[in-house]
């Protein structure tokens, strides 16, 4: 049987949510409100690095590598995939050279001599 209207749960939520936005309006339309809002954002970013730092200290003490480490690794694992490409490129090249090189012998005559 279908509902005309919102149901009470969805009404809860709507008078909620305007509630919500009319303090934050007023939060940040006080200068008071926007300097709290600016010390707790410094602050939960400053735990944040904080947590980083030793979470970091502890992976190193238990050998685990941190994500430092990974980035240093991703990087030098594209360096090699670069340079890697780069000789298989030369290598693909001297070799069609060789076999232009030796097919043009061959049509002279001048091919390679059997030992």
């Amino acid at each position: 049987m279908a509902r005309n209207g919102k149901g009470f749960g969805e009404k809860l939520v709507d008078t909620g949510a305007r509630l919500a936005t009319r303090a934050a309006e007023k939060v940040l339309s006080d200068p008071r409100g926007q300097d709290a809002i600016a010390r707790a954002i410094g602050l939960a970013q400053r735990s944040r690095r904080r947590f980083e730092e030793v979470q970091e200290r502890l992976m190193r003490a238990a050998g685990i590598p941190g994500r430092q480490d990974y980035q240093d690794l991703a990087k030098q694992l594209a360096r090699l995939k670069r340079k890697a490409r780069e000789l298989s490129q030369k290598l693909d090249g001297e070799a069609e050279e060789e076999a232009a090189a030796g097919g043009e012998e061959g049509a002279n005559g001048e091919g390679r001599t059997r030992h």
